[in-house]
């Protein structure tokens, strides 16, 4: 059976077959077409023994593994410092995916001179898309193997905002995951649009910062497939801080398994993306910053 993904990683359809396959024998009973034993089934056991021996056709199993879809197709980073008029801003974004991974992250921090006003708005996104397969490549009936596939990975995501006390200054951050994974029976897991979002801005009005988002404390996250923590959704008003941040972490269920002593093929298929993005504004010689990342690593292995 396979263990358990950690939480760093994101939903990743995996398949562990072993070649046990029967060669053919005189006086054993032909294989079926689709002979399917689960590893926990009475007399099924851990390699399908109890099932009795059976005959199949000569040849072998074949995974093919077609070219993944990336975007983008290579690591992107940008480091930038730009002024415009008398505000200076200076940000970093980062993007990158591969097979089953998809990470994209944005910083930015902004300053006001001489009571100038000005805002940015940057994102970065990165999504990945795979499959691969396995076959019977000879004469038929396909050989029984026993094919072990979990649905593994997860999704990580973080955001921060901070500013000044200082009017017109304000930071605002969001992260987003989504991304399946499946395969045959329960190797399949699903993460739909998990987002994080949270602004700070300061109140010159009444002197003291209002808070929104994702920068409550953390709450449990469980669905059919996956299982984690986020930040609660909350607002309120704080003198003194102008800076909270918040994040969200899930990873797949360990029962989103698959073991049977088998003839059957099998199609493994796994999508995630994410985005991060933020924008900020300052003014009367204020400053503001902030960050957010969000990374998914949903598979079948």
């Amino acid at each position: 059976m396979p263990s358990r993904p950690s939480a760093a990683l994101g939903c990743m359809l995996s398949i562990v077959p072993v070649s046990s396959v029967l060669a053919m024998s005189s006086g054993y009973t032909p294989c079926p077409p689709l002979l399917e034993i689960p590893c926990d089934a009475s007399g099924g056991g851990a390699a399908g023994e109890g099932a009795g021996p059976c005959s199949c056709g000569t040849g072998q199993w074949v995974v093919i593994t077609s070219t993944p879809r990336l975007e983008p197709p290579l690591p992107l980073a940008e480091d930038r410092t730009m002024s415009e008029g008398l505000t200076t801003w200076t940000w970093s974004t980062r993007a990158t995916a591969q097979a089953d991974l998809a990470m994209a992250s944005v910083t930015a921090r902004g300053r006001s001179n001489l009571w100038a006003a000005g805002s940015l708005t940057r994102s970065s996104l990165a999504h990945y898309r795979s499959n691969r397969r396995e076959v019977w490549s000879g004469g038929f009936p396909a050989c029984p193997r026993l094919l072990g596939l979990a649905a593994t990975g997860g999704a990580t995501m973080h955001i921060s905002a901070s500013t000044a006390a200082r009017m017109g200054c304000s930071a605002f951050a969001s992260a987003a995951a989504s991304g399946a994974c499946s395969s045959i029976g329960q190797a399949s897991a699903s993460l739909g649009d998990l987002t994080i979002s949270g602004k700070v801005g300061y109140q010159a009005a009444n002197q003291a910062f209002e808070v929104t988002g994702n920068f409550g404390p953390l709450l449990d996250v469980l669905t059919d497939s996956v299982e984690g923590t986020i930040s609660a959704d909350q607002s309120w008003s704080t003198e003194g801080v102008g800076s909270h941040s918040g994040s969200a972490s899930v990873t797949v269920r360990p029962d989103r398994v698959y073991c049977a002593f088998t003839n059957r093929p099998y199609l493994a298929f796994a999508a995630g993306q994410v985005v991060a993005g933020g924008a900020g504004s300052v003014d009367d010689n204020g400053s503001t910053s902030w960050s957010s990342m969000a990374l998914i690593t949903l598979s079948v292995q």
